[in-house]
């Protein structure tokens, strides 16, 4: 539920940022929809049994391996959700991982539309949240 607590955070954070329409902060966006994926989509796989070692040795900050790990899951509410939206997922992924929407990278920059990435935590968060605290409760 930890996970799933701080996911909430940074959607509602880069809501916040969204919802200013100050152009300029377009990276800090997508960085805090980023992270919310991430814990997101790792509280999900920490409640269905995966261990925390792999969480973060194996999967890392790679939004793509994560996504596929849930999709693989078959949860029937979860895993059709981010199949939906995987492209949108691994096309974040390639600015998340490498940290250039923490660290200013030139160059042009193809990401997705930020409604979808909103769209998809807003769709996939109230499909988690029963899992992650079904799992809160039986340990």
């Amino acid at each position: 539920m930890g996970l799933l607590t701080d996911a909430k955070e940074m959607l509602a954070a880069a809501k916040q940022l969204h919802d200013s329409d100050v152009w300029k902060v377009q990276r800090p966006t997508y960085y805090l929809l980023g992270h919310s994926i991430e814990l997101a989509l790792k509280s999900f796989l920490l409640a269905n049994g995966t261990s925390p070692g792999t969480l973060k040795k194996k999967l890392g900050h790679n939004l793509t391996k994560t996504a596929r790990r849930v999709i693989a899951a078959r949860s029937n509410s979860v895993s059709p959700i981010v199949q939906e939206y995987l492209a949108a997922i691994d096309l974040l992924n390639h600015y998340y991982q490498a940290k250039e929407l923490e660290y200013r990278v030139t160059g042009t920059k193809r990401y997705p539309g930020k409604e979808t990435l909103f769209a998809f935590l807003e769709a996939v968060i109230p499909n988690i949240e029963p899992v992650a605290y079904k799992a809160l409760l039986t340990k």
